[in-house]
């Protein structure tokens, strides 16, 4: 059924999706186990950088899911969000033996990534104040209201601390996930 090669294949590496309905059973398989919302910019993310998906046939894919009510779609912050339906979650445990276990084990290895990194945005911040000696850069990580993390770093001086900070607002997922990574194993 997902077998037949009827979508875009430029740019799709080996034991990418190459079906129209692969590429949307994927789509819901990573809703479904992602277990948040993702926006059509995450999505495009996750399956360009994976190699998995033609980059043209996502958006038609999502729009198909949503017209069929296997997603729900909210737009905020000039982006489409979606999310699972329970009738979408039925396709995605009943069709995701038609996507390679390589290529779903390679979409939320990524999607992960990408979705924690979403939940991060608008949710990081970071201060410097002076020290005796030089500075500290505070890095903060909150989940709404929830503090996730929060690590003082120490200086040499002001500019040092500035670089941290600015570089930390680039990639905090990467400082969130290094130390969870460190400390959890």
């Amino acid at each position: 059924m997902a077998n037949e090669f009827d979508a875009l294949t430029q740019d799709v590496g080996i034991g990418g999706v190459r079906s129209r309905l692969g590429i949307r059973v994927l789509l819901c398989y990573i809703l479904k186990n992602v277990k948040s919302e993702v926006s059509r910019t995450a999505f495009g993310e996750i399956l360009r950088s994976s190699e998995l998906v033609n980059f043209f046939e996502i958006n038609p894919a999502l729009d198909m899911l949503f017209e069929s009510g296997l997603v729900t779609r909210t737009e905020k912050e000039d982006d489409d969000y979606f999310s699972i339906t329970e009738e979408g979650i039925s396709v995605a445990e009943k069709l995701q033996t038609e996507i390679p276990l390589t290529a779903r084990e390679k979409a939320l290895s990524v999607a992960f990534t990408v979705v924690a990194r979403e939940r991060l945005k608008g949710s990081v911040n970071y201060t410097v104040e002076k020290a005796e000696n030089g500075c500290y850069v505070t890095l903060t990580v909150r989940d709404g209201e929830t503090l996730m993390m929060e690590t003082k770093l120490f200086s040499a001086d002001s500019m040092q601390a500035q670089l941290v900070g600015e570089n930390f607002m680039k990639h905090p997922e990467k400082l969130y996930e290094g130390i969870i990574d460190a400390l959890a194993r």
